[in-house]
Parts: structure tokens; C-alpha cells; sequence
């Protein structure tokens, strides 16, 4: 009789272990619409795109999550995640807009005092950053391109939204307040003595604190790079110089929001310390943007933002200083069809200072210089 009971116990034990597997979800994103871009270039006429484009809304992907139960309350989580333009077949290396690039791949553990993940992931400003924009960082509106002309170390266009080999930490919520902090190690066996590599960092870092409670909201966020280098040309005038340095960046951000229920405001400004520019040297930037959106409807939201940054540069003389400042604005529209299924259009204006560069924006960069850039789009996304 005890032999039968011990074998019913180890049965169990055994049915149990082979049922505690980990609870895996498919997920994704298709968006796909039609996008217009105009800027009137000095050099060559009028620069224009006019076509299917990726990522109007949210950059396309496919991923798989999961978590497992390993008692007491802690779980194991990852996520794999893959981008890919939806409009395209290349078979180029797997990059941005060609084929297959990892967009997350982290591996970690959560429970009552936090999550902690190791691999590539998001940093910490840029997860509290989406929260206060109107537009949901909409990849042509004016906050977003506007944060690629300076590299921030925030969005991703300047590249540094996603960071890689990354260790981040996530705290609960408590009565409203969490913080949250990461740390991205340099890549190995670069030799920073050596000017031809162009671009590379002891390692990047971020810290963010946030409140939200009922309507309210506010983030605050500083990130940087340590011993960045960079390689830029004709510093102080010169067209020959090839100039290296490893300063560090630095970045600091506030921004929140509050909802009126028939409107809700958004606002940021940030702050940012960079000596290394890879054309014209300027010392930093600061850049503020306001907005507001308001539902239409039960299904359907509007949008209006507006946005600024000025740079400062003390280390090129007048005739070349990257000091100006560029602006713009924007309006959109969503409308949900389901609660997988959005349509969205928009229209944007960015105006480029002669002193300073244009970005290099979602459509791929059609204004330069003292230039205006248009941009309309109309899209599709759907998530699944």
C-alpha cells in the first residue's frame, strides 16, 4: 500500500514538472501606408518621396514573449523580438528597413521587488519618454525627427533607444512613484586610440524616476554615454584636420502630461552636454516640445504638437558655429477599427536653420540646411 502511495506521489511530481512549461505569446505589428515628402534643396531643385512606406505609426515586427512560474512569486521572463520593413524583400544584411534585425532580445527575472533583464533591450529614458507626446512618438512628427538632428541618447532616431548588452532593472509601483535603471557595457576589443573606428563608448547608462496618479503624470530621466568617441573633419576651420575625442554625453529630460478627459496636454524640455559631433562640434542642445490630443468620438483621436531645439556651439568659429535652432509642428489623426486594427494619417512640417544639419528623418533625409521639409502620410497598422 505505501509502495502504491510513494508511486502516486512521484507521478504527480513528475506531471507537475512536465506541465510547468513556459507560457510563450506570439505578437506583431504590420503597418503599411502611403507617405509624401517635399523640401526645396538649393543644390538640386526639389527633393521628393512619394510612395509605400514602413513604420508610420509603429515600426513592423514580429516577437515571441513568455514567463514561467518558479515559486514564491518569482518568474522567468524573455522576449524575442524581430523587425522587418513590410514593403520589402532584401536580402541586405540585417539592418534597419532591409532584412530581419533584432529590435529586443532579453532574458530575466521578476518578482514583488522588481524585474531584472540582461540582453538588448529598451533604456529606461526611452520607456518613460513616450508618455508625454501627443502624437505616441509617430516616426515623421516633429518631436521625433527633431531628437535624430542631435543623436539624443533618448529615441530612436538618434539610435540609442535600444541599447545593446544592456542589464536593467525595473522597481514595482509604489502608491504611484517607480524607478527604474540601466546600464549598457561597451562592446570588447575596440581600441579607442585608434581614430579610423569612427564611433564607440565605454558604455552607456540611464536612470528614470516616475509619478503618475489619476490624470497626472511626470517622468524624469538622465542618460549618457561614457568616453564617447567620435571621429569629425575640420574642426576650427579646417578642412584637413581629422580630430578624435572621447567626451562623455549627458542628457537629462522632464516631461508630463495631465488629461482633462476632453483634452490632455503633454510637455517636455531636455537638456543636452555633447563635444562630440561628428561635423561641426557643437557643445550641446536643448530642445522642448508641447502638444495636445483629444478623443473624436468614441473610436477616434486627434493630435497637435509642437516642437523646438537650439544648439550651442563654442568650439567652430562664426562663419561655420552649429548654433541655430530648428522647429516644427504637427497634426494627426487615429482612428481604432478594433482594438487591433488603427487607421492613421498625419501631416508635418519641420523647418531646418542654415547653421545647423537636417535630420535624417523616417522618409531617409530629403531636407539639408535652411531647408522646410513637408511630410504627409496615411496608413494601416494592424497588431495581432
Amino acid at each position: 500500500m505505501q509502495k502504491k502511495i510513494i508511486a502516486l506521489a512521484v507521478a504527480g511530481l513528475v506531471s507537475g514538472v512536465a506541465f510547468a512549461q513556459t507560457n510563450v505569446t506570439v505578437y506583431g505589428v504590420i503597418d503599411q501606408g502611403y507617405a509624401y515628402s517635399s523640401s526645396s534643396a538649393a543644390t538640386s531643385g526639389t527633393n521628393k518621396f512619394s510612395g509605400l512606406k514602413d513604420g508610420g505609426m509603429s515600426g513592423s515586427r514580429f516577437g515571441f514573449k513568455g514567463e514561467e512560474a518558479l515559486g514564491n512569486g518569482l518568474k522567468a521572463i524573455f522576449t524575442m523580438e524581430y523587425g522587418k520593413d513590410s514593403d520589402s524583400d532584401s536580402t541586405a544584411a540585417g539592418t534597419n528597413g532591409t532584412n530581419f534585425y533584432v529590435r529586443q532580445a532579453f532574458v530575466g527575472l521578476s518578482n514583488k521587488m522588481g524585474t531584472l533583464t540582461l540582453g538588448r533591450q529598451y533604456n529606461v529614458a526611452s520607456d518613460v519618454y513616450g508618455q508625454n507626446s501627443s502624437n505616441g512618438v509617430v516616426n515623421a512628427m516633429p518631436v521625433d525627427v527633431l531628437q535624430g538632428v542631435n543623436g539624443s541618447q533618448i529615441r530612436s532616431q538618434g539610435g540609442n533607444a535600444r541599447q545593446d548588452n544592456v542589464i536593467k532593472y525595473v522597481s514595482p509601483d509604489f502608491s504611484g512613484f517607480s524607478v527604474r535603471a540601466n546600464y549598457a557595457f561597451g562592446e570588447p576589443g575596440k581600441s579607442y586610440s585608434d581614430p579610423t573606428i569612427g564611433v564607440g563608448d565605454d558604455g552607456r547608462y540611464a536612470i528614470a524616476g516616475s509619478y503618475a496618479n489619476g490624470p497626472f503624470g511626470v517622468d524624469l530621466s538622465y542618460a549618457g554615454q561614457s568616453k564617447a568617441h567620435k571621429v569629425y573633419l575640420g574642426q576650427n576651420g579646417s578642412a584637413t584636420t581629422i580630430t578624435s575625442n572621447f567626451a562623455n554625453v549627458n542628457e537629462w529630460y522632464i516631461g508630463g502630461r495631465y488629461d482633462f478627459k476632453v483634452v490632455k496636454l503633454y510637455g517636455s524640455y531636455q537638456d543636452m552636454n555633447n563635444k562630440t559631433d561628428i561635423v561641426l562640434a557643437n557643445t550641446g542642445s536643448k530642445m522642448w516640445q508641447v502638444g495636445l490630443s483629444a478623443p473624436v468620438g468614441a473610436n477616434g483621436l486627434a493630435m497637435l504638437e509642437y516642437a523646438e531645439i537650439r544648439f550651442k556651439d563654442d568650439n567652430t568659429p562664426s562663419a561655420l558655429k552649429d548654433d541655430g535652432k530648428n522647429k516644427g509642428f504637427g497634426i494627426g489623426y487615429t482612428h481604432n477599427l478594433s482594438k487591433r486594427t488603427t487607421l492613421y494619417t498625419f501631416v508635418s512640417q519641420v523647418k531646418y536653420d542654415a547653421n545647423t544639419a537636417a535630420a535624417v528623418d523616417w522618409i531617409g533625409g530629403i531636407a539639408a540646411a535652411g531647408e522646410k521639409t513637408t511630410t504627409f502620410s496615411a496608413g494601416v497598422r494592424h497588431m495581432f
